[in-house]
C-alpha cells in the first residue's frame, strides 16, 4: 500500500509527518530512520539489495545537479579491481585481514536513486546512523557530489577539494594518473597540482607513493568516488565499519577496548585527519554533531544555496 508522507512548511523549514512505507514527495524526518550499530555488528550487516528495499522513497531532492552521479553505478568487478590493486602501508599490520578479505569486497556502488535515498542506503549497509551520513555530507561538500563550471572544472568544497599545495614528484604522477579518466585538472591549478578529495562525502584518492609503485599512485577510489554518489558512499561506510570493529590498527592500534561514543567520534575525526583524537579530527567532530543537532539539510534555504561564482570560470551550471 502507497505510503502517505505530508509535507508542510513552517517558517522556512521542512516538516514531514511519515506515513507508511512507500514514496513521498519531502525529506526525511529529524531523528532519521537508524542509528550507528556497535563494535562487532559486522557480520549482521544487510547487503546491497536487502538495504534498497529498506531506503525510504521520496522525490525530496535538494540537489538536482546531483542527477547524474546519483543514477551510476560503477561496474563491480572494475571496483573490486581496482581497489584490491591499491599500494598498501608497508609499516607493519597496518589493518585486521578482514579489511581486505571482507571490507572492502563488499563495496560496490551498487544502488540509484536521489541523494538522500543514496545516503540512506550505505548508512543502512554499513549499521550507521542515516544523519550521521547526512552530517558528515554536508561538512564535506554541502551534499554536492560533482558541482561544474561551465569550463568543466570541479568547483572547490562542492566534490573536490585538498588541492596540493605545491608541485611534487608525487602529485606529478597522481594528477597525470587523473587525466586518465577523463578530465585533466591541471588545466584550472597549473603543473602538477590537482585535487585529492571528491564527491559528496570527500573520499581521498590521493595515496602516499612511498607505500609502492602503482599505476597513478591511487588508492583505487578514482573515478568511481567522482562518478557514482552511491560508491562514494558505500566507501565512506566501509571505512567507518571497519574503523568501528577495531580494524584500522594504524588509527589506534590493535585495542578495541574504547567502545560507543568515544570509539565512534573517533573514526568521525579520522576520517576527515587520518589520525586518532586529534585537534584537527576532534575540531571536525564537533562540526558534525552540530549539524546532526541543527539538521540543516530540513532547512529551506539550505536547499537553494548562493552559487560559487569565480570571474574566471563563471557560475556552475551557466551554459
Amino acid at each position: 500500500m502507497r505510503g502517505i508522507v505530508v509535507v508542510l512548511t513552517l517558517a522556512g523549514v521542512w516538516v514531514a509527518l511519515p506515513g507508511m512505507h512507500g514514496r513521498g514527495s519531502g525529506p526525511p524526518p529529524a531523528d532519521g530512520y537508524w542509528q550507528t550499530l556497535p563494535t562487532a555488528s559486522w557480520s549482521k550487516l544487510p547487503g546491497d539489495a536487502a538495504c534498497a528495499a529498506k531506503v525510504h522513497r521520496s522525490e525530496w531532492e535538494p540537489r538536482p545537479g546531483n542527477q547524474e552521479p546519483n543514477q551510476t553505478m560503477p561496474p563491480e568487478l572494475a571496483v573490486h579491481a581496482s581497489l584490491a590493486a591499491r599500494p598498501h602501508d608497508p609499516r607493519a599490520e597496518a589493518y585486521d585481514s578482514q579489511w581486505d578479505k571482507w571490507l572492502l569486497p563488499r563495496v560496490t556502488g551498487h544502488h540509484t536513486g536521489t541523494t538522500d535515498e543514496n545516503i540512506q542506503w550505505a548508512a543502512c549497509k554499513w549499521g550507521l546512523a542515516d544523519n550521521l551520513v547526512r552530517a558528515v555530507a554536508n561538512a564535506e561538500s554541502t551534499w554536492y557530489q560533482k558541482d561544474l563550471y561551465p569550463t568543466g572544472a570541479c568547483v572547490e568544497k562542492r566534490g573536490c577539494g585538498d588541492l596540493f599545495p605545491k608541485a611534487t614528484p608525487a602529485s606529478k604522477e597522481f594528477c597525470n594518473g587523473l587525466k586518465i579518466h577523463g578530465y585533466d585538472y591541471q588545466r584550472d591549478y597549473g603543473t602538477d597540482r590537482c585535487p585529492k578529495t571528491f564527491s559528496i562525502i570527500g573520499v581521498m584518492s590521493y595515496q602516499d607513493p612511498a607505500w609502492g609503485e602503482v599505476p597513478e599512485n591511487q588508492n583505487g577510489t578514482f573515478p568511481f568516488n567522482r562518478d557514482s554518489t552511491a560508491f562514494a558512499l558505500d566507501y565512506y561506510g566501509a571505512f567507518m565499519r571497519g574503523c568501528l570493529e577495531g580494524w584500522a590498527w594504524w588509527l589506534s592500534g590493535k585495542d578495541v577496548a574504547a567502545a560507543g561514543t568515544e570509539r565512534l567520534d573517533g573514526c568521525i575525526g579520522a576520517w576527515y585527519a587520518g589520525a586518532w583524537r586529534t585537534k584537527p579530527a576532534q575540531d571536525y567532530v564537533v562540526t558534525v554533531k552540530k549539524f546532526m543537532a541543527e539538521r540543516p539539510w530540513l532547512d529551506r534555504a539550505w536547499a537553494s544555496p548562493s552559487p560559487f561564482c569565480s570571474w574566471l570560470r563563471h557560475c556552475p551550471g551557466e551554459g
